[in-house]
């Protein structure tokens, strides 16, 4: 090797030039002229690494062979069927994510020669496909750094990190997804599916309940803006105005997460719209009936109360595509 004195190439921030010599015999060069010679390498490494466990070949260029990965959603061994996801963020900037995780068996204490694997998401619905991308975890003070298994050492990956509100966690969003997704490891490598239905409900509640002691600058001082608000952030756009009425369908599921829609004087007046947060229990804002100006000396503070009283008449409704997702 024309590199020195080294046994084996080494690599610095300089770069390296490394020559090779091989003998080749005059008799193949009689004439005189410039003879070019092609080269062809396999690299072959070396067959073991230094703690002397067996070390695959591979061709320059080859494809390892497909692996097993177990993947799963944090928290660990919950399929999160119905889950609304982790919160990041508080009110207006809240956001719900998902931890996307794989392991995977190597043998041998070093890690696997590839720091990232894809995670393959389908909408069980609709077909649509996304994906993510999950990062080794190297770091053995990580709680998902590398684990002694057998002769070897459980690796995971999971989807990258990201910093909200100076938070660190690591993700996939969901704030506006809706729907049941299978999650998988992108092919050609093989894993588990799992199952992951997000709860759109339990995160319009989840919202909504953030939002409890926001005063009027920050929501905008009406009932139909706050309600605008809560449902536009997770994919349900709504108009702030009583306009919410007719792009709404009637909910006769009682459930949480439905709008409430008060008239005071006729069917035809609306006056009030609130969110259904518990059974019995509300959150709105700018409430117009007298019980509750008595209560609350300031309309304009969002809070949780029981079911307004003194209207002519309220109803359930929610946008289709929210009841559409109860069954999906």
């Amino acid at each position: 090797m024309a590199h020195g004195y080294n046994d084996g190439l080494e690599a610095n921030p300089n770069g390296e030039v490394h020559g090779v010599i091989i003998p080749v015999p005059v008799s193949v060069m009689e004439k005189a002229g410039t003879y070019r010679f092609v080269l062809h390498f396999y690299d072959d490494y070396a067959d073991s690494y230094k703690n002397h466990q067996v070390k695959a070949a591979l061709e320059t260029n080859g494809i390892p062979a497909p692996l097993q990965f177990t993947v799963f959603t944090d928290p660990e061994g919950d399929s999160q069927t119905g889950h609304p996801g982790h919160t990041a963020g508080a009110r207006g900037t809240m956001k719900f994510y998902v931890v996307l995780k794989a392991q995977l068996f190597w043998s041998g204490s070093a890690p696997p020669p590839f720091s990232t694997v894809r995670f393959l998401l389908i909408r069980s619905a609709t077909g649509e496909r996304g994906r993510k991308t999950g990062f080794l975890v190297t770091d053995p003070k990580d709680p998902d750094g590398p684990k002694p298994f057998g002769n070897g050492r459980i690796w995971t990956y999971r989807t990258e990190h990201k910093v909200v509100n100076g938070v660190t966690y690591t993700h996939w969003i969901v704030t506006e997804k809706k729907g049941k997704w299978t999650i998988l490891i992108s092919p050609p490598h093989h894993s588990n599916e799992v199952k992951f239905k997000i709860n759109k409900r339990q995160q319009i509640v989840i919202l909504a309940e953030s939002r409890v002691g926001a005063p009027e600058s920050e929501v905008g001082g009406l009932c139909w803006t706050l309600a605008s608000r809560v449902y536009t952030q997770l994919g349900f756009p709504l108009p702030a105005s009583s306009g919410q009425y007719k792009l709404t369908i009637p909910d006769n599921t009682r459930m949480n997460g439905c709008l409430i829609f008060y008239t005071y004087q006729s069917p035809d007046n609306l006056a009030h719209v609130a969110i259904q947060v518990d059974l019995g229990f509300v959150v709105d804002i700018n409430c117009l009936h007298i019980e509750n100006k008595d209560i609350h000396p300031d309309p304009f503070v969002v809070r949780r109360h029981v079911f307004p009283r003194g209207y002519l008449t309220s109803e359930r409704r929610s946008p289709p595509e929210l009841i559409f997702l109860d069954g999906e």
